[in-house]
């Protein structure tokens, strides 16, 4: 049976002839599949995340494509470019726009960069988004859409479009022989770093957060147990425990194909209802478990085999990919934007395990450098695909780091620096990649969100002490300047302790004293002991405030306490005048002691 293709009058357009590439691949994957469906979707060989040649990533459809042809045509690099593109590598642009040719150190114009005769380019979907302004009909930029609240979006309407670029593999390039220095950078940016998953206590991290915290969007349950499962009545996944399976690649490939389940609930991507599962239309959920968890697998550089219950769709899947040109379509969208999820809250934990375990901040806080000497980094200029970057781009690309440098040093308009994006390392991101730095500047770039540039100025920490001193620290300020904040303060509190010990002496007469507590940033008040301080009261400091500033206030809040206030209490009408008279607490304590002494002395 063959691909049937139903096209309008028209022939097919650009899309279909897209589609009728990719379902002739998945076609091609699959058979090999149905032959030994052991194999992994992806074999050992696969390189990394597909990529253009400026480091932005390909989504989900484009990439799960791009690595099928790169394996079939044996393709040792993952990085694609357009015609244009690479005839651009031979020119670069000034800030005007103006060509000229690229030339080596002595002058020369440096071999061309073209594309092999004869080669073949591969269709790339690219969707673009017009936002409208539903009253005005005034458009906006999409990049612009995405900063606005939830609120303000509705006064827009967005209309998605989806292109069709043809792009070439390097490897289809004369880049190697052309520019060997550049082919080299690349080839070594591409190699897949595997994950360690091997022995009984093998060990993804953001997983094993994700699962400990309860990080998904359903449950994981981990049972010792046979079965691994999605159960949509409940919304939670079920699997076998660790031990179960018999390497970590084994037990994360299938923990990924629940996952993609998950995504498909009528609360999320509304894929999948509670009567699909056992039927015929389960074969396509299948299809999309398979592929989502495969592409979420080779991120991070984990093969994926198919499942075994998967392997009874093999037939089914052929026959939809050959019977129905749209199954192709609506499955990879369904791929893309399930994996896509996943992804996104992988990424997300592993940001967040590296800032609470940041090596730049071990290394400085180990090298024993003075707060005087200590570099902090302030972004001053933050670049997204949609400013110019052509000209940072090609630079990039050259490896031409101290012009790139140099040309950022232009974005800086000598403003103060932002306590917000003030930071002890340039690296921030998951994907951040220091690409040059001197004794004033740091040019940061991600290829992960669209290909971003971040210029940063280096100021010592006395600059950022200035200024919390002068203007207070912000409420958004890094995390790193409340570092610097709680550190100022722990240095003035020992200075005044060596003067005098800051103690409070309430009304009722007891004595309380106080003491700043970093790690919480907080004032600790309470009584002392002979193992310390016995905390009764803790008090957040405000560093909009001096330190004296923050003691009174503590003093007038622990005043206000009824326990710490002068009590009174009534013990009779002592003058025989109908008037009940009040004496001190102290006083009727005197007068009970008073009492217990005649008591005793009388020897009852």
């Amino acid at each position: 049976m063959t691909y049937k293709k139903k096209y309008n009058a028209d022939g097919p357009s650009a899309e279909d002839r897209a589609l009728d590439r990719f379902a002739e691949l998945m076609i091609e994957k699959i058979n090999n599949l149905q032959s030994d469906w052991k194999k992994p979707w992806f074999t050992e060989g696969t390189m990394k995340w597909p990529k253009n040649l400026s480091g932005r990533d390909y989504n989900g459809m484009n990439s799960l494509m791009l690595m099928l042809y790169a394996e079939k045509q044996g393709y040792k690099l993952p990085v694609y470019c357009t015609f244009d593109r690479v005839i651009g590598l031979n020119y670069q642009k000034d800030k005007q726009g103006n060509r000229t040719a690229l030339k080596d150190e002595n002058g020369e114009p440096l071999p061309q960069v073209s594309v092999k005769k004869g080669e073949k380019s591969f269709p790339v979907f690219i969707t673009t988004f017009t936002v409208v302004d539903k009253d005005t009909k005034a458009k906006i930029k999409y990049d612009d859409y995405k900063k606005l609240s939830d609120g303000e979006k509705q006064r827009y309407s967005v209309y998605p479009k989806m292109q069709v670029y043809s792009v070439f593999n390097v490897d289809q390039t004369n880049m190697k022989e052309a520019r060997p220095e550049l082919y080299a950078k690349i080839e070594e940016e591409s190699q897949l770093v595997k994950p360690e998953l091997n022995g009984e206590s093998f060990s993804f991290p953001a997983v094993d957060k994700m699962i400990e915290d309860n990080g998904w969007v359903c449950p994981i349950e981990l049972q010792h147990q046979d079965r691994a499962y999605y159960s949509i009545l409940n919304d939670r996944i079920v699997m076998p425990e660790k031990a179960q399976f018999v390497d970590g690649e084994s037990f994360v490939s299938v923990l990924f194909h629940e996952m993609t389940h998950s995504t498909g609930s009528e609360s999320r991507l509304n894929r999948i209802k509670p009567s699909a599962f056992g039927s015929e239309e389960y074969a396509r959920e299948e299809l999309v478990a398979e592929l989502g968890s495969a592409l979420v697998a080779q991120r991070y550089g984990i093969s994926k085999n198919v499942k075994d219950e998967s392997a009874a769709y093999l037939k089914s899947w052929l026959n939809s990919l050959k019977e129905s040109p749209d199954f192709i379509k609506t499955t990879l969208l369904d791929v893309k934007r399930a994996s896509g999820m996943i992804i996104e809250q992988l990424d997300k934990i592993t940001q967040q395990i590296d800032n609470e375990n940041s090596v730049q901040q071990n290394v400085t806080e180990k090298s024993g450098e003075s707060k005087d000497r200590r570099n902090f980094y302030v972004s001053v200029a933050y670049l997204q695909n949609a400013d110019d970057t052509q000209l940072l781009d090609r630079l990039h690309e050259n490896g031409d780091y101290d012009r790139l440098l140099q040309e950022a040093k232009e974005y800086d308009q000598g403003d103060a620096i932002d306590l917000e994006h003030t930071f002890q390392s340039p690296i921030q991101n998951r994907g951040d990649d220091l690409l040059d730095e001197d004794d004033y500047y740091a040019v940061v770039y991600n290829n992960s969100v669209g290909g971003t540039y971040e210029i940063m100025r280096k100021v010592p920490e006395q600059e950022v002490r200035c200024m919390i001193e002068r203007y207070g620290l912000p409420n958004n300020a890094s995390k790193d300047v409340k570092v610097v904040a709680k550190n100022m303060i722990a240095e003035q509190f020992v200075e005044m302790t060596a003067k005098r010990m800051p103690i409070f002496e309430m009304d009722n007469g007891n004595v309380l004293q106080v003491q700043y507590n970093k790690e919480t940033d907080h004032l600790d008040v309470g009584t002392v002991t002979n193992i310390g301080l016995a905390v009764k009261h803790s008090f957040a400091y405000d560093h909009s405030f001096s330190l004296d500033a923050n003691l009174q206030g503590v003093h007038e809040q622990l005043s206000e306490m009824s326990e710490y206030q002068h009590e009174k209490a009534d013990i009779g009408d002592v003058d025989n005048d109908g008037i009940m008279d009040e004496v001190t607490r102290d006083e009727k304590l005197l007068a009970e002691e008073v009492e217990e002494e005649v008591y005793c002395r009388r020897g009852r």
